[in-house]
């Protein structure tokens, strides 16, 4: 529960002053008020988990007083014993509203991609019918402010005869037939039967609005999703002995190599978080290319200062013979022939569709493990 309900305010009543300082000389901004109508209350808000933090609360007795104060807000008030303190006044309804009305949209959203996960449905198929059931509630609303004006309308009028005004409808007299007009008398024209258009659900959100509200909605929880996933580069120094904290050039080249593969990059995303993972000396390398080089630039500079001279035929030599050491695990040592099969490929000494094929040979020959290998074998 939040600080406004749990003091009852009347938020059409109130508005909310930042600002204050808690002093004497605050008096100025509650007269300011005043003016404009009777304050009921103030409330200070101490909960620092409340998004009115340290602000405070004046509800007045009327909300005629935050009507006439509405053309001005918000409103800045400068103080005039200190001009280094002001009071920024807002009606509380705007703030309340999106503030409280922003964290009920994403707790639903949340709830939605839960369920969807429960259920095993689609996100976009849950939200596409709680847009659905939405759409029925606004019918449902609609259909209920139009009904009592129908039942009224419906009504038949009783015939006044001999019969009082304000009798049981069970005993008044009906014609048994329609009275004829008189000739040449004024009548008036008859209105015509008007019957109010009721919308469909159809038409208050059609198919169109929906799907491209869904996808909106999708690609914005994917786009999110994404930017918390993305890889992040450990840091390179190409300090020698090397930090426990950084990778060797040949690690950090490889994870590079999978930065450079996402699609969903773009090229300036890209040289920032290449940028961001360099530690001098390796930064001081690329500093003369200057912020507007390209990655490609970036990369075959550092190849050139840090990576192995050797070319792609003695590279894949070198991986045919990595072997597993003694103690290893044998994850290590596959990650380490990743790193080697990499690093060939680059270099020009293996075709990239003969890595895989390339990659569990040698893993085979390599590895000393006899259990593991039975195991991947059947």
């Amino acid at each position: 529960m939040d600080f406004v309900e749990k003091y009852a305010v009347k938020v059409p009543n109130a508005i909310i002053v930042s600002g204050v300082t808690d002093r004497d000389k605050d008096k100025e901004v509650f007269e300011f008020l005043e003016r404009h109508g009777t304050i009921r209350r103030v409330l200070s808000v101490d909960d620092d988990s409340s998004a009115f933090y340290k602000s405070q609360i004046v509800e007045f007795e009327s909300g005629a007083a935050v009507e006439i104060l509405a053309p001005k807000l918000p409103y800045l008030l400068q103080s005039t014993d200190n001009p280094d303190v002001s009071y920024r006044i807002r009606a509380l309804t705007d703030v309340y509203t999106k503030t409280v009305g922003g964290s009920v949209t994403e707790a639903y959203i949340s709830n939605l991609k839960g369920l969807a996960k429960l259920s095993g449905k689609d996100f976009e198929e849950v939200l596409r019918e709680a847009l659905s059931t939405i759409g029925k509630t606004i019918e449902a609303a609609e259909t209920a402010e139009i009904n009592p004006e129908n039942d009224a309308a419906d009504q038949t009028c009783p015939v006044v005869g001999s019969t009082q005004l304000g009798a049981s409808p069970s005993v008044l007299t009906e014609l048994p037939h329609p009275a004829e007009p008189i000739q040449g008398a004024f009548q008036r024209p008859m209105r015509p039967n008007l019957t109010p258009q009721i919308l469909s659900p159809t038409d208050l959100n059609p198919p169109e609005v929906q799907k491209v509200v869904v996808e909106h909605v999708v690609k914005s929880v994917e786009k999110t999703s994404h930017a918390h996933s993305t890889l992040r580069l450990r840091a390179f120094s190409g300090k020698m002995p090397r930090p426990y904290s950084e990778a060797d050039y040949e690690t950090w080249r490889s994870h590079v190599d999978l930065l450079m593969e996402d699609t969903s990059l773009s090229e300036l995303e890209r040289t920032r978080k290449i940028l961001e993972s360099l530690l001098s000396p390796a930064s001081d390398v690329i500093r003369p290319l200057g912020p507007e080089a390209t990655p490609a630039d970036y990369l075959n500079l550092l190849d050139s200062a840090f990576g192995t001279v050797e070319d792609g035929e003695e590279l894949f030599v070198r991986f045919m013979n990595t072997l597993q050491d003694h103690g290893e695990k044998p994850s290590a040592y596959l990650l380490r022939l990743q790193v080697a099969v990499n690093h060939t490929v680059r270099r020009g000494g293996l075709e990239p569709h003969e890595v895989n094929k390339q990659l569990l040979k040698q893993f085979y020959r390599g590895c000393w493990d006899d259990n593991l290998l039975t195991e991947l074998q059947l």
